[in-house]
């Protein structure tokens, strides 16, 4: 992802806005315009980390051990994202600018939240562990969950950051935290410290973070306790918060069930795929800020707030289809380079995760969309149908397919996205003419390419 693919979706949803807008609309869109250029350049460097990353784990610590390490994190990452309950959003989103007192209170409340959440982590080590069979997993899981309070506190001065439409210092912080996390975790594999080397890479990546944020935030960490302002932070964009949540708990799925029925390898080839997959599909992210922030514009021309959704959709489709595909193409040649042959079990789940996010990239900007009229409890419902056909489809095929019924799981989950489609259909109504032949062209050949494969394999031995 560029920056140029990014301001080319600014761009064409500032055509789609009337031409009698005042000065505000011009402010905002160099606003806008400024944040999107900076946002590109976060998720690009994002990209590039992330997939060192991932290559340095894979390689030098082998499957097994990034296993444990993505079965822990997996469990920690949702825990510490549930510790910040929103209000790092009712920071931002707040009409009145909040004081240093309601940024204490905000820390207070976070801080209380992200210890109650670590100690309900540890408490459920038994459990895991009999579900698991094994506890293999737990040093790691254990040392992990102490970053939970330093993860949940860093969203404070970072809504203070992003309030501020400071989005060069939020991206400078958010890819030296991935730089600083991934030259102690390079380190420490080419070290042979095993899943310990992910491990101290990730808590090195959060540390910074933290730190760097609050230093440029020139916030002074105290704490205030206010229960009736806690309660309004709460409650204050509710849904919007839950169904972001209810979507981070599908990355529990691949742990929980294909850790439980196939074994921490299994967990590692379904990670890396999906990290592949998200890693290339990070476009959405950045596309759905920008989104929420330009239809926000556009809510009462319909017209304009259709035109803008169709063009933003079509752009991110025609810009990550191919992506997805030229790694369908060359993923045989790249795993098997440069991360050895052991890994290329991966590809066999790859086409269908990459299906996934290809589909969800057209329903990921319908959820922004309904987020900007008030239906988020819309998304949380269809979110949760989502997170739940996923785990009942996987606990029935995975035992019986391997890692492929995740991978079947996945496409099939998509369903629940008629329903996001459904009711924003009654806000505007979206044509799919032309998203419809992209992926009439994209989804064959993210199959084709690796049965294609598979079939002159079968030739060239007989």
């Amino acid at each position: 992802m560029s920056a140029t693919e990014i301001c080319g979706l600014h761009r064409v949803l500032n055509r789609a806005r009337p031409a009698s807008r005042s000065e505000q609309s011009d402010t905002f869109s160099a606003q806008s315009t400024t944040g999107g250029i900076y946002l590109a350049g976060r998720y690009g460097l994002g990209v590039l980390v992330s997939l060192g990353n991932m290559l340095v784990m894979t390689c030098w610590i082998g499957p097994h051990a990034y296993g444990l390490f993505v079965t822990g994190m997996g469990f920690v990452a949702c825990l510490a994202a549930m510790a910040r309950g929103g209000v790092d959003t009712y920071l931002i989103r707040n009409e009145e600018a909040p004081n240093g007192r309601m940024y204490a209170v905000a820390a207070t409340f976070v801080l209380i939240a992200s210890i109650g959440l670590a100690i309900a982590g540890a408490g459920a080590i038994p459990l895991l562990t009999r579900w698991y069979g094994n506890a293999e997993f737990v040093p790691a899981y254990g040392v992990l969950l102490g970053s939970i309070p330093m993860a949940g506190l860093t969203g404070v001065p970072m809504a203070k950051l992003e309030r501020a439409l400071n989005f060069r210092s939020v991206a400078t912080i958010e890819g030296g935290g991935q730089l600083a996390g991934l030259v102690v975790s390079a380190f420490l594999a080419w070290a042979k410290a095993g899943v310990w080397a992910a491990v101290a890479g990730q808590i090195t990546s959060q540390a910074f973070t933290f730190v760097s944020a609050m230093l440029a935030s020139s916030l002074a960490f105290r704490l205030c306790l206010d229960v009736k302002q806690m309660r309004r932070m709460l409650s204050y964009g509710a849904g919007l918060t839950a169904s972001q949540r209810v979507w981070q708990l599908r990355t529990l799925v691949s742990p929980l069930l294909v850790g439980r029925f196939a074994g921490a390898d299994a967990v590692a080839y379904v990670a890396l795929a999906a990290r592949i997959a998200e890693a290339l599909g990070t476009l959405r992210l950045a596309a759905g800020r920008i989104v929420i922030a330009a239809l926000a514009r556009l809510q009462e021309q319909k017209h304009q707030f259709q035109t803008a959704l169709e063009r933003a959709l079509l752009l991110q489709v025609v810009t990550l289809g191919p992506l997805l595909c030229g790694v369908a193409l060359l993923g045989p040649f790249l795993l098997s380079r440069l991360l050895g042959v052991r890994w290329t079990a991966s590809l066999l789940v790859y086409p269908f995760i990459a299906a996934g996010v290809l589909v969800n990239s057209i329903y990921n900007l319908q959820a922004s969309a309904l987020f900007v009229v008030g239906k988020q409890w819309v998304v949380l419902r269809w979110y949760t149908v989502h997170l739940v056909l996923l785990s009942t489809i996987t606990l029935v095929l995975l035992p019986r397919l391997g890692i492929l019924g995740y991978g079947w799981a996945e496409l099939l989950a998509c369903v629940a996205y008629v329903g996001i489609h459904r009711s924003l259909g009654r806000v505007a109504t979206i044509s799919y003419r032309q998203l419809g032949i992209c992926m009439a062209v994209f989804l064959p050949l993210l199959f084709a390419i690796p049965g294609c494969r598979f079939v002159l394999r079968i030739i060239a031995s007989t």
